[in-house]
């Protein structure tokens, strides 16, 4: 029974899917981060809450630096931690922390979440806290607490008295990437095997910028590596602004994989369909016809019109494709996001992170709108 609860509980979260001290609002919740006490940790917890029974929270951070080791372990034994959902990119780490319980999590307003440990040997500097945090709470019916009790929280950092903090984490001196759908900034690639002079460069420069490809590693970015499904709609998911969405039922997506929350909400909107069998197959390089099905898909997704068609007779392997992918290949050609490959279509054929950055820059320009 115990387990039945905490399974319904997880599946409820799962489809909601400085020096200075920021400023407390009388009456409003807030998320109490206490640093100082051990080296890489901080205690979380939420305070000035209207009393209302709390059965299941879902908080995210996003953190100054990055923190890939992330891991998070509830305050109480009564709780249950589903996962703790980290996604590191350039200079920040996004934190998603799951709990739930068979009873009330809170008390006297107040719950004791637990402890993040961010997988470094210093204390961690308020510096790297946010001022605000995204929250959800549900009810003892498995429905999201309307009112203050969910959205926006705002962060209040603590810790003991006399605590000396340890500067924030070091970072390689380059502008950050913007958000995507933003003017972005010129980007300085930190990549050192994209050569200025490359046929893809611009395209590497303008992905970056806009935040919808980073690198492999600190100085790579890796031109030549086959793209994975997971990556595709993980750059999709970050046009949208990292949306939440119920989750996706594929056996091989891990709930704490990076791409979990993209492949939930393209899953969620039809812009994937999986592999068959309940599965997604997200590590697995993409062909081309499965990535002109999917930009297909989402362009529809944004209400955009496909109906642009190029004549696939004119390419010697035309036949090869398969047959779900012909209108979305076609289309593709037709807009000019996919030219072939050395005379052919290649439909089988892997698309290459170098090839994928000049084809969302097509996609964002030509398409989208986007500078």
């Amino acid at each position: 029974m115990k387990h039945n609860r905490l399974l319904s509980l997880l599946l409820a979260l799962i489809l909601l899917a400085g020096a200075a001290v920021p400023a407390r609002c009388a009456g409003q919740p807030t998320v109490i981060c206490e640093t100082g006490v051990k080296d890489g940790v901080v205690s979380l917890s939420l305070e000035d809450l209207d009393g209302s029974a709390v059965y299941g929270v879902q908080l995210e951070l996003v953190l100054e630096g990055e923190y890939p080791r992330s891991v998070f372990t509830p305050s109480s034994r009564a709780a249950y931690s589903p996962g703790c959902v980290v996604e590191t990119r350039r200079d920040t780490t996004s934190v998603t922390v799951y709990l739930t319980g068979s009873a009330a999590l809170n008390r006297d307003g107040t719950v004791d979440l637990g402890e993040l440990d961010l997988g470094v040997n210093e204390l961690v500097s308020w510096d790297a806290l946010p001022e605000s945090a995204s929250v959800i709470l549900l009810n003892q019916q498995l429905r999201p607490m309307t009112g203050s009790m969910s959205g926006s929280f705002p962060v209040t950092a603590t810790a003991p008295a006399g605590t000396s903090f340890a500067p924030s984490p070091s970072q390689p001196e380059s502008p950050k990437p913007q958000q995507p759908g933003t003017t972005p900034v010129p980007a300085v690639l930190p990549f050192a095997d994209v050569a200025a002079g490359s046929w893809y460069r611009s395209a590497v420069e303008y992905v970056y910028a806009h935040a919808i490809m980073s690198g492999t590693a600190a100085a790579a970015f890796s031109p030549n590596q086959a793209t994975t499904r997971g990556m595709i709609v993980t750059m999709l998911h970050r046009l949208e602004g990292s949306p939440a969405a119920p989750s996706a039922a594929f056996y091989d997506v891990s709930a704490s994989a990076y791409y979990a929350a993209p492949v939930a909400w393209a899953s969620a909107n039809g812009i994937v369909t999986g592999v068959g069998n309940g599965f997604f197959s997200p590590d697995t390089a993409i062909t081309r016809e499965q990535l002109a099905a999917i930009l297909y898909r989402y362009v529809q997704y944004k209400g955009l019109d496909v109906a642009a068609r190029a004549d696939l007779g004119t390419f010697p392997d035309a036949a090869s494709v398969a047959l779900y992918a012909a209108d979305p290949m076609s289309w593709a050609v037709g807009v000019g996001l996919i030219a072939g490959s050395d005379g052919r279509l290649d439909p089988m054929g892997n698309a290459t992170r170098a090839q994928v950055a000049v084809i969302f820059q097509r996609l964002c320009a030509n398409l989208l709108g986007m500078t």
